[in-house]
């Protein structure tokens, strides 16, 4: 499967509600030291536009619709939905999801963003001394990719982004079981 790339997913005013929703949320630390960026655990936030998102894609139906988006050949079960947020010297360093076959499924509400922001999803080359892919965290945007084995990273939310927060809600849609 090649990954996907959308932009403008959700009609206008759902992004932007996701967006506001995002800003509100209740956000913590990682719980995994080496990942410095923040999460809200699903089962602390309010009821409300997130809550409804997170659990439709959590969902048999959010899991058969990305297969179909992409053509996955076979049933696909949502194992986690992450949502996250990164501040200005944070970063998702270098890793691998799973060694399952599935896909992730990165939406972006990242408002405003420019490339002296960081905080894009990169892709390295092999030899280590290049990124193969670089996908920005553009507004209202969803990026879908084959999750098994792929390194990847997100680069340091940088200082020229003071004041603004990188938004993404992720989720790992692997083979049923």
């Amino acid at each position: 499967m090649p990954h996907v790339c959308l932009q403008r997913v959700l009609l206008p005013e759902r992004a932007e509600a996701m967006r506001l929703a995002l800003r509100d949320a209740r956000f913590q630390r990682h719980h995994h030291g080496p990942y410095p960026l923040h999460i809200a655990p699903l089962a602390q936030q309010a009821p409300g536009v997130l809550s409804d998102f997170c659990a439709w894609l959590a969902s048999e139906d959010g899991a058969d619709f990305h297969a179909a988006l992409v053509g996955w050949p076979q049933k696909l079960e949502t194992r986690q939905v992450q949502v996250s947020r990164m501040d200005v010297g944070e970063q998702f360093p270098e890793h691998r999801d799973t060694d399952e076959e599935g896909v992730a499924v990165v939406y972006n509400f990242t408002r405003p963003w420019q490339e002296s922001f960081g905080g894009v999803l990169a892709f390295p080359h092999p030899d280590g001394d290049r990124d193969l892919m670089r996908v920005p965290p553009i507004f209202n945007s969803v990026f879908i990719f084959r999750a098994v084995n792929a390194p990847h990273r997100v680069t340091e939310w940088l200082p020229a982004a003071q004041g603004h927060q990188r938004y993404s809600i992720t989720a790992f849609m692997l083979a049923k079981r």
